[in-house]
Parts: structure tokens; sequence; C-alpha cells
């Protein structure tokens, strides 16, 4: 399959064209906007004054921080306790496919760093009609699947609303994400903002296909309610790693510090979760390219990988993602009541 000779984007990718010299027409975007608009490490100012305005503003916490148990969210934890002191609180949103080393990761590294730690757990059935769904059929806007499976959509929403959620109600100032630089999608503006800037019915909008194929019940798994949309003051979400610097060699051996190591029941995209691999496969099926492209692709940009690497987490070249997702869609089925299943 042809691929760009610079990153790795393929030509399924939406609205990719191909120079002469093989360059995709997003690496050629890329240098340009490099040249006009302000990279994400140039937020190291703006970081500070958030984290400074926000310090010991809560009554208990300073900061929740989505934790995935996977490496980028593990070293996040560390590094906002080793650089800024904060009072943290780890939140971990359990979508039941989390890998068995990745709940032991948590409860060391958790132990370790003593920082409190959440678990958030919904009906599993309900999660599963989520899934299903979002596996499908095409559920979400092209803007948003150019950057994500639709399942990973759904299940993220899931994460960032328990997180948020949860500062809500205890009062904390920020929500601190482990987003790697790869996953900022569009623009630098992404790595700090206040989520409740989309109004309320506009987010609504975005989730009522998937309302109609489960049922209403979905909003509050994946939103806010209007009243806690309503918050003031609403607490910040921050992705420090792109702003602080990303170097996946340190992050591995400094959690590797913290009693934390690599699950080995999941694909080459995820250090936490065996659910990414049904994500892959079924994003595949609908769209004709990799989900994970787009972020790869970045990374290679920005020099944080090399374009042999970013390949080789495409590839399944033994099938064990194949493997994990058929097993992961054998579970969902057979907890949705298996080829009965259509929805509700």
């Amino acid at each position: 399959m042809k691929r760009c000779t610079k990153c790795v984007l393929g030509p399924h990718f939406p609205g990719i064209i191909f120079g002469e010299d093989g360059v995709c027409s997003i690496c050629q975007e890329f240098s340009e906007r490099q040249k006009t608009v302000a990279s994400p490490r140039d937020f190291g100012g703006i970081l500070s004054k958030i984290i400074d305005a926000s310090k010991s503003k809560g009554p208990r916490y300073d900061a929740v921080v989505s934790c995935s148990g996977g490496k980028d969210s593990t070293f996040l934890l560390h590094l906002l306790q080793e650089k800024y002191h904060l009072r943290l609180l780890a939140v971990t949103f359990d979508n039941g496919f989390l890998s068995e080393a990745c709940s032991a990761n948590l409860r060391i590294v958790t132990a370790r760093l003593n920082v409190d730690h959440i678990i958030i757990r919904y009906r599993q059935d309900r999660l599963n009609e989520i899934f299903l769904a979002s596996g499908q059929s095409p559920l979400y806007p092209e803007h948003l699947t150019k950057f994500g499976s639709g399942v990973c959509i759904s299940c993220i929403r899931m994460v960032m609303t328990a997180a948020l959620r949860t500062a809500i109600e205890k009062q904390v100032p920020m929500v601190m994400l482990g987003n790697s630089p790869g996953q900022v999608m569009r623009s630098p503006d992404e790595l700090i903002y206040q989520d409740n800037r989309i109004p309320y019915a506009l987010r609504r909008q975005l989730f009522d296909k998937l309302a109609d194929r489960t049922g209403p019940w979905v909003y509050d798994y994946l939103m806010l309610t209007a009243e806690e949309h309503r918050t003031r003051p609403f607490p910040y979400v921050v992705s420090p790693l792109p702003v602080l610097g990303y170097d996946e060699t340190k992050i591995y051996r400094t959690i590797a510090g913290l009693g934390w190591s690599k699950p080995k029941d999941v694909d080459p995209n995820s250090t936490n979760c065996r659910l990414n691999a049904f994500g892959i496969v079924k994003h595949q099926n609908l769209h004709q390219f990799h989900p994970y492209e787009y972020e790869m692709g970045q990374l290679v940009r920005q020099g944080l990988i090399s374009r042999d690497a970013a390949l080789e987490r495409l590839a399944d070249h033994d099938g064990k993602g194949m493997a994990i997702a058929a097993q992961v869609e054998r579970d969902l089925l057979g907890a949705a009541g298996g080829a009965q299943w259509g929805g509700r």
C-alpha cells in the first residue's frame, strides 16, 4: 500500500493528496503551519500560570489525573508530583477490558507514589452496547474519525466525563490528561481548555446517533448533565506532556522504576487496554485506514519516533491484534446476547 514517504499516512486517509515526491498534503501543511503557529512547547508559560493559579484552590486536591494505567498517564502522575508537588487524585475509568497487568500497574504505582485513587465502573452490559454500536457503523463525523476509532471516541468521552464529574463533585480546579503530542488533533489550543466551551446542545447532538442505537441513557455516560455543564468555575482540562517534552525512552525507564511493567495481552498501540484492538479492526473495516495513522504520522513529523517504528506499530505481523480483537468481540457479543444483538 502506498504511504507518504515522510510520515506513514496511506491513500485512504480522508482528504489526503500525494505530491510528485510522495510526500502527503498533511506533511506539507504541517511544514507551512510551523512557520506561523505556536508549537506545544511554547505553551510552557501558560501551563505554569494555570498550575500556579489553581494550586491549593481545591479543598483537598489540586488536580484530577485521568490515569488509564498506560505508560503516558502513569508517567504524568509521577511528573506532576515530582515537578509541581501537586495534591493528586488518580481517576481510572474501567471499561471492563483493561489488561490484568494494567490493573496491577495501577495498584503498584499509586501505592508507590502515595496517590489517592478512584476506579469508576459502569454497568458492563451497557458499556458493551456502547462499544458494539460504536464499532458497527459510522456514528461520529469525519473530522473525529480521522483521529481515532468510533470505539475509542466513545470510550475516551466516558473517560473525560468521569474525570470531569469527579473534579466538579470534589471542587478540583484541573483535570490532567496523559495525551501524547501525536494526539493533539488540530491545534495547540487543545492542550489547555475548558470542556464546557462547546454548547451543551451541540455536545448532546454528537451522541444522538449512538443514543438511537442504544438508548437515551447513553447521554449520562458520555457527557455531563446540563447542571454540571454550567459549573462555575469550570475545571481546566490540561495535556502537559506535549508542553513539557515527550521522550518514550525516558517514560519507559521512569515508570519501570515505579514498578510498572508492560502488558503482553494488548496490541502494539496500547499499553493498557484490550478493547483498543477491537476498535482498530472495526475502524479499518469501516474506513479502510488504521485509526492510529494520524497519531503515528504526527509523532514522526515532530521527530519523536522514527518512521520505521511508526510503521511497525501500524502493522500486525503475527496477527496478535486480530486475535485480541476477535476475543473481545466474542466477549462483547456474549454479554449482549450473541448474534441477536442489534441495538435498541
